[in-house]
């Protein structure tokens, strides 16, 4: 009973968007789209910026890794369309030129039916070229899904990792600019107070200065010296008074 095929990737899969070809050494960029290195490094020298050629969002690495589960894909994919593309020329057998039509399980080759009655394969065992390529078939399909599987989880994966660093990237950004929005509102709350203060002391100062003069003005004008004796004493007492408020 055969098993069930695992549907495979299209080449167009596996294509890179820039040059529509099979991945060639392919990396991956933070938004998860993936080109050839080549080809994406092409794409940067043409542009200012470091951005992806699909979606425009900038990278930030000048060096993207390596997409290795794609590049196994790719190279897995190339394959068997090499293999298929063998198997529809119908090679013939270099010793005996015959078709080859039976694949050698003890020697992992193809072979014709002169050599399967040859000595160089005696009891060894065969399978039909159809057969032999449907084992192989099935064979890479089991190794392709689990790379498969590993190729979504690592996107997935990275994908969470790039929101997260986004996301904290923005939060300094907006606590930077509170930070400078609160300390200006400071700093323009202290030259507001510095301002009023100083308005406030040189009032003070002209208030204290105007009764110094009239006191001084009255003891000139004075002409009784028992009250003028009571207008200095009282004088005294102001600047006693105004020197310890300045004080």
């Amino acid at each position: 009973m055969m098993l069930p095929t695992i549907p495979t990737l299209s080449e167009n899969d596996l294509s890179c968007p820039v040059c529509h070809d099979i991945y060639r050494d392919p990396v991956l960029l933070s938004c998860s789209h993936s080109f050839c290195r080549f080809c994406l490094q092409t794409w940067w020298s043409k542009n200012l910026e470091h951005n992806c050629p699909l979606c425009k969002k900038i990278n930030l690495s000048n060096d993207p890794p390596r997409n290795l589960a794609l590049k196994n894909l790719c190279e897995a994919f190339l394959l068997q369309r090499d293999k298929k593309a063998s198997a529809v020329s119908e090679p013939l057998c270099s010793l005996h030129h015959e078709k080859l039509r039976l694949f050698c399980l003890d020697h992992q080759q193809l072979v014709c039916v002169v050599c399967r009655d040859s000595k160089a394969h005696k009891d060894h065992r065969f399978n039909p070229i159809e057969e032999a390529a449907q084992d192989h078939r099935e064979e890479l399909q089991k190794h392709l899904k689990p790379l498969q599987d590993k190729l979504k989880v690592f996107e997935q994966v990275k994908g969470n990792f790039d929101q997260t660093a986004e996301h904290i990237k923005v939060q300094a950004q907006q606590t930077e600019k509170q930070i400078k929005e609160e300390f200006k509102k400071l700093q323009q709350f202290l030259q507001n107070e510095e301002k009023a203060r100083l308005a406030a002391l040189r009032q003070e100062e002209e208030q204290k200065l105007r009764k110094m003069e009239e006191k001084i003005k009255s003891l000139n004008d004075c002409e009784d010296p028992a009250g003028c004796l009571v207008s200095l004493r009282s004088v005294n007492s102001f600047v006693s008074l105004c020197l310890c408020l300045l004080l």
